[in-house]
């Protein structure tokens, strides 16, 4: 698969993330299903203020969402040692059975109900395995359920771009214009263009999210399970997780 074709196929699913994540924000309680660093620093504020419910409740989605993770890279190895591969599939269709009975709910639960645990519970195990379903896109390896470190890869390619134009105007004979004119055939430059779709995906997933979550609350989900059914039938067609295979048959030879 290209690389302009790997990176949007991780804008995608970045976008995916967001908007899911945009959801689970705003119709419970101000909770991250898919970016944990929030959930994170909240479980230390509430630490330092002793405020235990509240520990637990941004807690809870951090241990849903792990093992999200969990699920989908033992899925991964399962799919690497028997050759399956169309594995990203079944990891795609756990998620749909993750999002489903949250998007049919007619319920929005209140942060203290059983019902807004499992929901959380749910949304982050789902978001646990989209991100670790697909990670390596043209030699970058991504993560597409939050984006921090997505733009420090960015500024490491910006970084290496300039360097090699300044470095090629500096040559004999060489010249700005001439390396800029060559950019296209930088892997840097292509790579940092990949990249820059990330960030702008995971704020226009949110945007979308809101605008679905103000409009039709959970049933908006609706739009999440689609895109992840349109997913699934293009891995049944052409696996999209080999790579990740790859990578985990490497990792078990190596060991």
């Amino acid at each position: 698969m290209q690389v302009k074709t790997r990176f949007f196929l991780a804008a995608f699913i970045t976008w995916l993330a967001g908007f899911v994540d945009a959801i689970g924000f705003i119709s419970l309680s101000d909770i991250y299903t898919a970016n944990m660093s929030g959930n994170s620093v909240a479980v230390g504020i509430q630490l330092a203020s002793q405020n235990w419910p509240a520990v637990i409740h941004r807690f809870w989605p951090v241990v849903t969402y792990v093992l999200g993770l969990l699920f989908c890279r033992i899925l991964i190895e399962f799919g690497a040692r028997e050759r399956i591969r169309s594995i990203g599939s079944l990891a795609w269709i756990a998620e749909i059975a993750c999002l489903t009975p949250v998007c049919v709910s007619p319920i929005e639960p209140g942060p203290q109900s059983s019902l807004w645990f499992l929901f959380v519970g749910l949304l982050a195990f789902a978001m646990g395995i989209q991100n670790a379903t697909l990670t390596h896109f043209s030699g970058v390896t991504l993560n597409t359920g939050f984006v921090t470190g997505s733009l420090v890869k960015f500024g490491k390619q910006l970084t290496a771009y300039l360097t090699s134009v300044y470095d090629s105007a500096r040559r004999p004979g060489g010249s700005a214009s001439k390396a800029l004119f060559r950019s296209f055939h930088e892997k840097p430059f292509r790579l940092m263009i990949g990249l820059s779709t990330i960030w702008p995906s995971y704020v226009a997933g949110a945007v979308c999210g809101a605008l679905g979550d103000y409009n039709w609350h959970f049933r908006s989900l609706l739009i999440a399970i689609a895109c992840l059914s349109v997913l699934t039938a293009i891995d049944l067609r052409t696996p999209l997780a080999l790579p990740e295979e790859r990578a985990q048959e490497k990792t078990t030879e190596s060991e």
